[in-house]
């Protein structure tokens, strides 16, 4: 159950985003008066930081520090028989894998990253085409506070992960592993490499991955529990 502080402080952005549902980026553009170069972060910067006046982050500290809630922006992709799915994978935050070998789940920074989650759901993909920006069209929001049965999916997802950097294995992570969380590939190509356990008190090289909600939770944790009149 969210508190009275959390749903005071999200009451005016659930506001914000039922005012804005149905109308495409570039309504939303014009209504704010902003111009392609205020635009560098694309749809998620515009959403984020100009509709809902928020400064969107990729470190510890959580996008709405006050309650601890995490802002997420959610693509969705219409498919040719009608139904609706996530069209990526969703980040989280970066893997530092000498942070992650020596946490505990539950003080570990990636817990308090899903711990409260407002997502703001747009479509960005309609019969296998890809919308220009402009035509992006809001959706509709969710506030996920996932319950202790799918924290426990979390948990044991995350402590697979970390099972592989203490032994090394780091360059090893597969985006196949994990219900929930994957630990996806993050950088220019793979070859672009950062310091990981080597899993015998030394160092080894690993490509730089960071922790990303599967389509799976997205399309069953998620967009069931949105108002999809607008697609």
């Amino acid at each position: 159950m969210l508190n009275s502080k959390a749903i005071q402080i999200l009451v005016p952005l659930f506001e914000i985003v039922s005012n804005a549902k149905g109308k495409t980026i570039g309504e939303l553009k014009l209504a704010l008066n902003l111009k392609r170069e205020n635009m560098k972060k694309g749809a998620s910067g515009l959403i984020v930081e100009n509709l809902l006046g928020i400064k969107n982050n990729n470190n510890a500290d959580a996008d709405i520090p006050e309650i601890g809630c995490e802002v997420k922006i959610l693509p969705l992709q219409k498919n040719k028989n009608g139904s609706l799915k996530a069209k990526e994978p969703t980040q989280i935050q970066m893997i530092n894998y000498f942070e992650v070998v020596n946490e505990k789940w539950e003080s570990a920074k990636l817990r308090k990253k899903i711990s409260l989650t407002f997502w703001v759901v747009y479509l960005a993909k309609e019969n296998n085409v890809a919308l220009h920006q402009d035509e992006y069209r809001i959706v509709d929001y969710f506030v996920d506070h996932p319950n202790e049965n799918k924290i426990s999916v979390f948990k044991k997802d995350w402590e697979l992960i970390q099972d592989f950097i203490k032994k090394g294995l780091s360059d090893k992570l597969s985006c196949s592993m994990g219900e929930y969380l994957e630990p996806k590939t993050k950088g220019a190509n793979n070859q672009d490499k950062t310091n990981a356990p080597d899993g015998k008190g030394g160092v080894t090289r690993a490509r730089r991955r960071a922790f990303y909600y599967k389509k799976k939770y997205t399309n069953e944790c998620i967009i069931p529990n949105i108002d999809l009149t607008q697609v």
